[in-house]
């Protein structure tokens, strides 16, 4: 593999990541199903195996929840030509109640959580995707986890 294939591959995997935030912060989740192998695994707290699945659960979440998950530190490793294994520092900051319905800013005193994801990325008839991803937290606020 030459040097420029490396580097395409790895943003290829890296843009990955930075979409899953964007589409999960916007509710779009259609948009972020699809950056998932058929047979993807996401565990954010309960494993959801295959993309119909990761699906169906992501338009369970309340309306009532606003996030923000800003990832830094993004490292991806090719281990060839069709996998690739990546980690993001996560920084989670949001919000449970009526006023994430109305778009107006909402106080809050600290991030909700901090930690990481570990991926796997694969490619799907030529096009990188999500194989699996893995949340683990290093701080977590529980006041920003409680439904009300």
């Amino acid at each position: 593999m030459n040097n420029l294939t490396k580097l395409e591959d790895e943003r290829a995997c890296e843009k990955l990541s930075i979409a899953y935030a964007r589409h999960l912060d916007f509710c779009e989740y259609d948009s972020l199903a699809e950056l998932f192998t058929v047979e993807g695994v996401l565990n954010a707290g309960s494993p959801l195996k295959g993309k119909e699945s990761i699906r169906k659960g992501l338009f369970k979440r309340s309306p009532k929840l606003r996030s923000r998950h800003v990832l830094t530190n993004i490292h991806v490793e090719l281990i060839d030509t069709e996998h690739a294994r990546g980690i993001s520092y996560l920084s989670l900051y949001r919000h449970i109640g009526e006023e994430s319905l109305v778009d107006q800013p909402i106080d809050f005193d600290a991030p909700a959580a901090v930690g990481h994801y570990t991926d796997e990325f694969h490619k799907e008839s030529g096009i990188w995707k999500i194989h699996s991803r893995v949340l683990t937290m290093a701080f977590q606020n529980p006041k920003y986890f409680i439904r009300k």
